[in-house]
């Protein structure tokens, strides 16, 4: 491993932040999959259990595989690693509406780093069939609005689970005191 990256890992308050970011991604991602999967139950064919059970394993690890390869979820997962990182780390001697006002910011850093991800990639997709789309001030200005209510969306879906993984993680650090200080960018203030 580099220097760089065992120097990241070490730095106080990583892995914590790095495992509650990780079990934001994967809750939103199982939760848009299942709703994916209960949306198809009307789709499932009637010939019999056996062909039954296999639409709906078969759909399962569709709308799963789609959930993980989703362009939101990976940079709202960063938005609220580098948050509850760097930013605004949680720790335990925090009151509850600290907490909760921390993991509101890392749920709006998500959802600032979706938005030019979803242009860019909307955009992609409305110029891959006609390149000469590129140029068109509308196909952007659509493009943008898209993104900003994408953006906008999962920062309202997504904020009360990150509310709730914060209070969470605050409450185990309070039972597995560190040994550390950590302290982000807005207790320099």
């Amino acid at each position: 491993m580099s220097y760089i990256a065992q120097r990241v890992i070490r730095q106080h308050g990583f892995l914590v932040a790095l495992v509650t970011a990780a079990s934001v991604f994967v809750a939103i991602a199982v939760q848009n999959a299942l709703s994916t999967l209960v949306a198809q139950f009307n789709y499932l064919s009637g010939d019999g259990a056996a062909a039954w059970i296999g639409d709906v394993f078969g759909r399962l690890g569709e709308s799963l595989f789609g959930s993980l390869t989703w362009v939101v979820y990976l940079p709202f997962g960063i938005g609220i690693l580098a948050s509850l990182w760097f930013v605004a780390p949680i720790a335990p001697q925090l009151r509850l509406g600290h907490v909760i006002t921390r993991s509101l910011l890392a749920a709006a850093i998500g959802a600032v780093l979706v938005f030019p991800v979803e242009v860019i990639v909307s955009v992609a997709q409305s110029v891959s069939g006609s390149p000469g789309n590129l140029g068109d001030p509308g196909v952007w200005l659509n493009q943008l609005r898209f993104g900003a209510t994408i953006a906008v969306g999962q920062f309202i879906a997504v904020a009360p689970l990150v509310i709730l993984a914060g209070i969470l993680l605050w409450l185990w650090l309070e039972r597995h005191p560190s040994k550390h200080d950590v302290s982000g960018i807005v207790d320099q203030a």
